[in-house]
Formats: structure tokens, C-alpha cells, sequence
């Protein structure tokens, strides 16, 4: 099926698996194949997202849970008021699991990231969505449309974070590629 995408669409899938190592995922999923589109500006279907708010900036945050970061000293000292030691329990879980066994990159592969099923459904969508438009070639566009799966709850939630949802975002992107044509 691959073939049949076009430089950017590829493009598309390549800038997922490194938006999805740089936010330390272990998997691909659909949430990072928006972020890819999102990424590539002048891309069909990278105005619509924009101008709904869904830019990569904006992904990025959407997809780092609140709290992701390193604790600070002032959350240590809340942690040390009711008993817990936080550089104790980070010097007992890497003696038990070895050096740098709290760093976030170490769980994330170094080679291939898997697709998860989501971003699979996402991609044979796509597939779907050029053949109903009669489209030789899956370009970016049918990527975004392939996301736009209403059972697809993560991404719905994701863009529902980002202020607009799948309906609009819809709309756009046929109304952008109406305005191209």
C-alpha cells in the first residue's frame, strides 16, 4: 500500500515515528500521524488543522500528560513532609533496576516503532478515502480523513483538547481541497 502514497504522505509516516520518539512513545498511533501532518506546512490538509488550532506546538502539549516532567525541589519537599524521600527512592530503584532506570528515553526502542492498531485502521482508511475519491495516489489528505474515524476515541479527545473536533475538521479539509480543485 505504501506505493501508492505520495512523498508527503511518506513523509507524513516518518515525521509520526519521530514526533513519537521525541514525546517518548514506544508505538505510533493516530494522535502522532496528525502531529505529522500538522508538521508540514502547505501540506493538503495543514491550513485546516492550523486554522482550527491544531498546530504541532499545540499536539505536542495535548499528548504530555500534566505533571510529565521532573519533579523540582518544591515537589520533593511536599513528598518530605508526609515521609517520602524523593532522592532515597530514586537512588533504591536504580540500585533494584539499574543506572538511568527512571529516564523516559530508556523505555522508548531505538530502532522500529510499531504502529498500533489505531494508526493501521488510519492508514487503510486512507486507502478507502482516495479510492471514494477516485484519487490514484494516497496524499496527505487521506491521511487526515483517514483520521478522522468517529470510533477513533483517543484522537476525537485529542482534538476535542485542541478545541474543535473531527465534524470541523472534516469540513475544513474538504472545503480546502473544493477551493484547490
Amino acid at each position: 500500500m505504501f506505493e501508492r502514497f505520495t512523498k508527503e504522505a511518506r513523509t507524513v509516516v516518518v515525521l509520526a515515528q519521530e514526533e513519537a520518539r521525541m514525546l517518548h512513545h514506544s508505538w505510533i498511533g493516530s494522535e502522532h500521524l496528525l502531529l505529522g501532518i500538522a508538521s508540514r506546512t502547505g501540506a493538503p490538509g495543514a491550513a485546516t488543522l492550523e486554522r482550527l488550532g491544531v498546530t504541532p506546538s499545540a499536539c505536542r502539549a495535548a499528548l504530555t500528560p500534566a505533571g510529565a516532567g521532573e519533579l523540582d525541589e518544591e515537589d520533593a519537599a511536599a513528598l518530605g513532609a508526609i515521609g517520602i524521600d524523593l532522592s532515597a527512592v530514586r537512588d533504591r530503584v536504580e540500585e533494584v533496576f539499574g543506572p538511568g532506570a527512571l529516564d523516559r528515553t530508556k523505555s522508548v526502542p531505538k530502532g522500529h516503532i510499531p504502529f498500533t492498531p489505531r494508526a493501521k485502521k488510519v492508514l487503510e482508511r486512507s486507502l478507502r478515502e482516495a479510492k471514494a475519491r477516485k484519487d490514484n495516489v494516497i496524499g496527505t489528505q487521506h491521511v487526515l480523513l483517514g483520521i478522522l474515524d468517529p470510533e477513533d476515541k483517543q484522537t476525537s479527545a485529542l482534538l476535542v483538547r485542541l478545541g474543535t473536533d473531527m465534524e470541523s475538521v472534516r469540513a475544513g479539509l474538504l472545503a480546502e481541497l473544493e477551493q484547490a480543485a
